[in-house]
Formats: C-alpha cells, sequence, structure tokens
C-alpha cells in the first residue's frame, strides 16, 4: 500500500465519509492443541480481502484475557479478565474503528453468580450507551429466573438495578446462539414460553410481544430495516425455516415474509435449525440473511428476494458461536464524558477513551505527587 493511500484511509475525516453498513463478523475459535487456546477473528462480509479491522484489540488496557459478548452499531462488549485462573473481570466497551475505549465500574454481583449482559447502543437516540444485565436466580437444576435487571448508563457512569416488571416469572434464552435486539429503545429477548420480552433503558418500560407462531419450535429473532424479524421452524416440517416480520409494532402485528427448506438452502442436504446450521444474522438494510452451518462453519448468505444462496468462506471447524455481525462507526462514538477514574486501595487506576490520554493522566498525577 503507498504511503499517500495510507495516509488517505487512515484520515479520521475521510473514514466518516465510509459508509456504514455491514462490513463482517467478529467470531473467537478453540483449539486445546493452541496456547492460547482461544483467538479472535475478523471476516468481511465478501469473505475476501484483508479484515477491516484487527480483532486483536490490542489497544485495550492490559488484561489476561477478552472474551467477545456483544456488538450493536459499531460498539462492542468485551469481558476482561483481570489475571489467569481467576474469574474476575471487567467489562469495557470499545470502538474498533477509532480504538476507543471505556472500561466500566463494577456491577452489584458475586463472581458465582449468574449475569448475562448486553450492549444498547443507538446513535440516533443518544451518543451514550447502555450494558443491560438480567439479574438471574436459579429455581433449580434446570430453570434459571430473571428476577431484574441492572443497566449500566455511560451518561452517569452508574449501576442501577430494576426489578422484574413483567408480572410474571421468565426465564431467557440468551445461549450463545440466542441474541437480544435493540429496537425503538428496548431490548428484546426471546423466552421459552414462545413470546418476547422487552425493557427499555432506563427499566421503567416492559412489555411482552407473542411470537409469530406458538407452535413454532426454536424461536430466534433479529432486527433488520427498522423491524424486529423472528425465525422459526415448523414442527411438522423441522427443515422448513419460516422467517416473520413485525410489521406494526405497536400492535404486534406479525406477517409471514418468506418460507425456505433447508435442502434449497444447503444443496439437498437435511440440515435441521440448531443442529447443523445457525441463523446469525440478517442485514440491516435488506433482506439478506447470513448463516453459518456444516463441519467447517462456513459463512454463507440468502437473498430472500431472489431466492439466491452465495457461500462466502469457510471460518473452519475450530471457530464458535457467537458470530457477531459489525457495522464500523468511524466518527468519534464515545462522549468525552464517558472516561471516568477509579480509585483503588493500592492504586490509582485510570479509565479513560483511549491509552494516549491514560498516559497523559498518569503523567499528570505523578507530577502531582512529586
Amino acid at each position: 500500500v503507498s504511503k499517500s493511500w495510507l495516509r488517505l484511509i487512515a484520515d479520521n475525516e475521510h473514514r466518516k465519509k465510509l459508509p456504514q453498513t455491514l462490513s463482517g463478523f467478529f467470531y473467537e475459535s478453540m483449539n486445546h492443541e493452541r496456547c492460547p487456546y482461544t483467538a479472535r477473528h475478523f471476516t468481511n462480509v465478501t469473505g475476501k480481502g484483508m479484515p477491516l479491522v484487527s480483532p486483536t484489540f490490542s489497544f485495550l488496557p492490559q488484561c489476561h484475557d477478552v472474551d467477545l459478548l456483544d456488538c450493536c452499531n459499531g460498539l462492542l462488549l468485551c469481558r476482561c479478565y483481570v489475571s489467569r485462573g481467576t474469574f474476575q473481570f471487567h467489562y469495557a466497551v470499545c470502538n474498533p474503528a477509532t480504538k476507543e475505549w471505556v472500561m466500566l465500574p463494577d456491577a452489584n454481583w458475586a463472581i458465582e453468580e449468574n449475569h448475562t449482559a448486553c450492549l444498547c447502543f443507538d446513535p440516533a437516540i443518544s451518543s451514550h450507551f447502555h450494558v443491560l444485565e438480567y439479574v438471574e436466580e436459579d429455581e433449580d437444576s434446570y430453570v434459571t429466573l430473571v428476577t431484574g435487571v441492572e443497566i449500566y448508563s455511560s451518561e452517569t457512569g452508574l449501576w442501577t438495578l430494576h426489578e422484574n416488571g413483567w408480572n410474571d416469572e421468565v426465564v431467557i434464552s440468551l445461549s450463545v446462539n440466542r441474541r437480544s435486539v435493540l429496537l425503538n429503545g428496548f431490548l428484546h429477548s426471546v423466552t421459552p414460553a414462545d413470546e418476547i420480552v422487552a425493557v427499555d433503558m432506563e427499566g421503567k418500560k416492559w412489555r411482552k410481544i407473542p411470537m409469530p407462531d406458538p407452535d413454532g419450535d426454536i424461536g430466534i429473532i433479529h432486527q433488520t430495516q427498522g423491524r424486529l424479524c423472528a425465525f422459526n421452524v415448523d414442527p411438522n416440517d423441522i427443515l422448513e425455516l419460516s422467517i416473520w416480520f413485525l410489521e406494526d409494532y405497536d400492535t404486534d402485528n406479525w406477517i409471514l415474509k418468506h418460507t425456505v427448506s433447508s435442502i434449497d438452502l444447503f444443496g439437498r442436504k437435511k440440515y435441521q435449525l440448531d443442529f447443523d446450521y445457525q441463523v446469525i444474522a440478517v442485514h440491516p438494510e435488506c433482506n439478506l440473511i447470513f448463516f453459518v452451518y456444516g463441519w467447517h462453519n462456513t459463512l454463507m448468505a440468502y437473498e430472500m428476494d431472489r431466492k439466491e444462496v452465495r457461500v462466502i468462506r469457510k471460518l473452519g471447524h475450530e471457530s464458535c458461536l457467537p458470530y457477531l455481525p459489525y457495522v464500523p462507526m468511524f466518527s468519534e462514538s464515545l462522549p468525552d464524558g464517558c472516561w471516568r477514574r477509579r480509585e483503588c486501595k493500592q492504586e490509582h487506576v485510570q479509565w479513560c477513551t483511549n491509552k494516549k490520554l491514560q498516559n497523559i493522566l498518569e503523567m499528570k498525577d505523578n507530577k502531582d505527587g512529586d
């Protein structure tokens, strides 16, 4: 790459003018013969060329390991482990395109407690983000009930606890292949009871949305073109996948958008959803569905309108869920007020939006202490 071209594509003002659409997927792979046995990857949505962003996240503060948890409108939620052999960690929210990052203060849970975190960020509504944790309680060895939500706001820098406002016991289906969806200021999650539960970012508004087909099996939700979409399998034909769009958000009016057989998708192979293939994303701007299927975890796209299938690339059998769709945000996404200083008993740790600012603050503290 020529130096002039490198300067052009690295310039922040030029990058802000680039199209901000689905660019690829973050994911991890596991190999116990490798040290470390987990590795992070990014694949472009075309499956070709050098990765748009580096998956090393070398700009994050020093930590033993990093888990990728969620991605939302250009920001990424990570779990940064403090050291080897410990469950102690901090949440970090970062913008891989600008290398901004924020380390969150600890929430109000013990290490042994269950906690599932989701990132919520909509730049069309606010420049601030939220991280929502479902507060869970083990009812027995098989059922985990949601007793409330704990919400972090980058605007206040605080976690707030809100009791369950759905008025009954709720179980959230949030395994690695069940992602929550942020839409209209609400975080939506699927329950095993064939319904979607939603809560706003202030923990004040709670609602339920019935799944489109109560007899359907394996409910999954995504969002596209400003609408919620749901996927399920016909219980009478486990090879047929149904795609529904929530046409009217206020009245819970679903329409059946499309049906397709896995035989047509995967070349006459009788693949089953959740066993042989996964729905990992829907393009935010068109009717394009992304799947990962087979032993080699092959990334594939299906265009509903044209009924066309396109194989993108093999991600490798060591790759694993979740596959996080990434829409880059080249403008500065984290407000200046997001960085914070966290004081510990033995040391002062600077939490800020980038390492350069962190170093400046540390130099100032050292000078003041002389």
